[in-house]
């Protein structure tokens, strides 16, 4: 498959691009390590705005309410506060603090709530909700289930009642939000490694990708007494198997890997659906951000051809590449389904009623379907662990990779 750099916006390279977000009505938002939300124009690929959102690092960056195509407020996190910004406007529409001041690293936000997690501080990490209609006072407060930093959030996006965290302690938590106490509300722990990051692969299954690079997938437990819980797929260290250094991160019909190594850095898009990895399907993109690491990827559902990646290099980077042949899914299912997944029996909906392959994807090049051992909870890893070469002082500065 071929590729081409569309273009290229460079913010230096002392000034990491983290994470990208879209809002197609307003342009390509990036977090930038010097506490800057630049805005780059869809068809120009050049800067058109910036928000001084922090004056540290931006650990995570989320559209509020995941209102990708109408919205125009933005949550930032950072070591002071999450701050939420009209983008329209540049203004500041509110100010949130964690009464123990630990810097929060991950946000999440469907269904009219904010999700925010926290570093560890003290014995515990914290995990608190929003209501966006009000800033004032977290609605709910999870901050007994995680001992170490909690690195990913994700509220399930059918079921406003069901909500997912993933910490460096090792675990990913989902809970049950219908439940006042905390306990009750702690549905299903998963003991897995030091979480990079996890999220619904379908209303049921759920994946988990750690720093050690290690991929597995689960199922969500239901509340019925007599109910057998499937295996879980463990694919183990999948950076031999998938030649790469680390996994960017899972995206609807696929997963973004990276390589470090010197004059031989790279950009992979694996193909990835109904829990099928299609290696030979992959498309390679060399030198995507020299040697740096890559922080981002995201497939424009403006079109089927363009490709956007940000990276340690500074660089956000839009590519041409025929992308629609791989049928890229916006969504990993159709997330306007509303679901009641402890009602009943949870609902079973396959990558496959929205990702549809080309005929040529006929066999997968690896699948493991062995059972996962439990593991213990793992030490927490450097933030510096996918083979950066940045300094270790610098590295404090960032939300763990």
């Amino acid at each position: 498959m071929s590729y081409s750099k569309l273009g290229s916006v460079d913010f230096g390279a002392d000034n990491w691009c983290l994470k990208l977000q879209p809002l197609y009505n307003c342009g390509l938002l990036v977090a930038l390590s010097n506490g800057t939300i630049q805005t780059i124009d869809w068809t120009k690929n050049v800067s058109i705005g910036q928000v001084q959102a922090h004056e540290t690092c931006i650990n995570d960056l989320k559209v509020v309410n995941s209102d990708w195509d109408n919205g125009c407020l933005i949550a930032t996190a950072a070591e002071d506060s999450v701050k939420i910004f009209d983008i329209r406007s540049n203004d500041s529409v509110a100010t949130i603090k964690n009464q123990k001041s630990a810097p929060f690293l991950s946000l999440d936000s469907r269904h009219g709530l904010l999700a925010c997690g926290t570093e560890l501080s003290g014995v515990d990490a914290e995990l608190h909700l929003y209501d966006i209609r009000s800033w004032q006072q977290p609605v709910r407060s999870l901050v007994d289930s995680h001992h170490d930093d909690i690195t990913t959030i994700k509220l399930h996006p059918s079921d406003p009642n069901v909500l997912l965290s993933g910490s460096t302690d090792g675990y990913v938590n989902i809970y049950d939000l219908t439940q006042t106490e905390e306990e009750d509300a702690l549905h299903q722990v998963i003991n897995f490694a030091s979480i990079h990051s996890s999220g619904w692969l379908s209303p049921n299954r759920i994946y988990a990708l750690s720093h050690m690079e290690t991929f597995g997938l689960f199922e969500l437990n239901n509340k019925l007494e007599d109910s057998t819980e499937p295996k879980p797929m463990d694919f183990g260290d999948i950076r031999a198997p998938w030649d790469c250094n680390y996994v960017v991160d899972v995206y609807p019909g696929f997963i973004a890997t990276g390589k470090t190594e010197e004059g031989k850095g790279e950009l992979k898009l694996i193909p990835f659906h109904n829990e099928e990895i299609y290696l030979e399907k992959a498309v390679t993109i060399p030198h995507a951000h020299g040697d740096e690491v890559i922080r981002d990827v995201l497939a424009s559902a403006l079109s089927q051809e363009v490709l956007y990646s940000c990276g340690e290099d500074g660089c956000v980077n839009a590519w041409k590449s025929n992308l629609g042949s791989m049928n890229l899914p916006r969504e990993f299912w159709q997330y306007s389904q509303t679901m009641d997944l402890f009602g009943g029996d949870a609902p079973h909906v396959e990558m496959s009623d929205v990702f549809v392959p080309p005929e040529e994807f006929t066999e997968p090049s690896v699948t493991n379907s062995e059972p996962l051992k439990t593991r213990k909870k793992s030490s927490k890893v450097s933030k510096s662990s996918k083979g950066s070469s940045k300094s270790t002082s610098k590295d404090r500065r960032f939300q763990p990779y």
